[in-house]
């Protein structure tokens, strides 16, 4: 068993720390981008081996773009799938895949929603990408590179935001998990990771709520990053960055209330870092450094 170096367990009521090593981690909603025109269009190419695509999309100006090649070293195009529904006005969904075995599914509802995903390139395997939007101005981007990589985006509300982007960095080796909901309005939600065996999760139900997860390991190696945001209420923030090169990174934040934040960085060097953050009530501020050396 790993050596766990660094344990901090944080359960903060009404605790400020204006001292802590605390950043912003602020980010501005991407752009929805070109919508289409004012007539629904669909525009599919598909290239190798049992690639399928499945488009339906109702009402005014929705456009969608599959384009599924299977040119992987000569081998690839092996069992593509993307499914895309649109319904409403000016819903846009752009879904690229190269590879093996990738799967798509995209379902929109509402007003000038969009979601692109951009899955493989190269050793492409098995990723799966996964996005549903229901509300107006919703926005996710998904880019996954190989190995065997998942993303799940749920948002209901209005102007929510995610973006997921994750590379494993290595053929053949465990690929990385990063699953975001969200509720409300005005939420924004980002993770990047890089690297092996790397998961996070964030769930956001309110308003103004803002998650970021930055999680980083080295290809093909056993140790892990694992970040976990929960939070309930009005205007919450969390930020987690972790980075394990030495042993394994545990991340765990959950705020109920309004106005809460969280900071969390870890660096795992020699041996690995724990942090728990429960917060609950109004105003509150928490700050985790932690270095396994």
């Amino acid at each position: 068993m790993k050596k766990l170096l660094s344990i901090a367990m944080i359960l903060a009521t009404g605790m400020l720390f204006a001292q802590a090593p605390c950043t912003d981690c602020a980010f501005s909603q991407i752009s929805t981008g070109t919508r289409g025109m004012a007539v629904n269009t669909s525009d599919v190419a598909q290239v190798g081996l049992a690639n399928t695509a499945n488009v339906l999309q109702v009402g005014l100006g929705n456009y969608s773009n599959v384009d599924q090649n299977g040119l992987n070293f000569g081998i690839g195009g092996v069992l593509n799938t993307a499914y895309i529904d649109q319904s409403g006005t000016r819903n846009h969904s752009d879904v690229s895949q190269q590879g093996d075995g990738n799967l798509g599914y995209v379902t929109q509802i509402g007003f000038e929603n969009y979601a692109k995903q951009d899955v493989g390139v190269g050793f492409a395997e098995a990723n799966y990408a996964e996005v549903f939007q229901s509300g107006s101005l919703n926005t996710s981007i998904q880019k996954q590179r190989f190995d065997n990589n998942d993303a799940y985006v749920y948002q209901l509300g209005v102007a929510n935001y995610a973006e997921q982007d994750q590379s494993s960095g290595a053929d053949g080796v465990a690929g990385s998990i990063a699953i975001i909901y969200q509720d409300g309005a005005f939420n924004e939600s980002k993770q990047v990771q890089r690297g092996s065996d790397n998961i996070a999760v964030s769930t956001q139900i309110g308003l103004s709520n803002t998650a970021y997860s930055s999680q980083t390991s080295d290809p093909g190696s056993t140790y892990l990053n694992y970040s976990d945001i929960f939070q309930d209420g009005i205007s919450n923030k969390a930020c987690v960055t972790q980075i394990a090169t030495g042993g394994d990174n545990y991340s765990f934040i959950l705020q109920d209330g309004s106005s809460n934040s969280a900071f969390v960085e870890q660096d795992a060097l020699a041996s690995g870092n724990i942090s728990t953050i429960f917060q609950t009530g109004i105003g509150n501020l928490a700050c985790v450094k932690q270095t396994g050396l």
